[in-house]
């Protein structure tokens, strides 16, 4: 049992590094220039957490709790 284990688990991994997955290029595509270590971080972390943050920030100003509001006081919320 414990070998058929082992020889499924060589077959996934055989089958999941295998380059059936990529993309062949066409005979005239030619790859462009690579990007530095700044733009990288700069385009995959530094970007999609701004933009997180500027979405929580305007989610949070829409819907933020109104204090000195004032309110009639209702019987069914307060207990006096």
């Amino acid at each position: 049992m414990k070998s058929k284990i082992s020889a499924l688990i060589v077959l996934l991994i055989t089958f999941l590094a295998s380059p059936a997955w990529a993309v062949p290029q066409e005979g005239a595509a030619e790859p462009g220039e690579g990007l530095t270590a700044l733009q990288t971080v700069l385009y995959f972390l530094i970007a999609p957490l701004s933009l997180f943050l500027a979405i929580v920030i305007i989610g949070y100003a829409i819907h933020r709790p109104r204090e000195g509001k004032n309110k009639p006081s209702n019987l069914l919320t307060e207990i006096r």
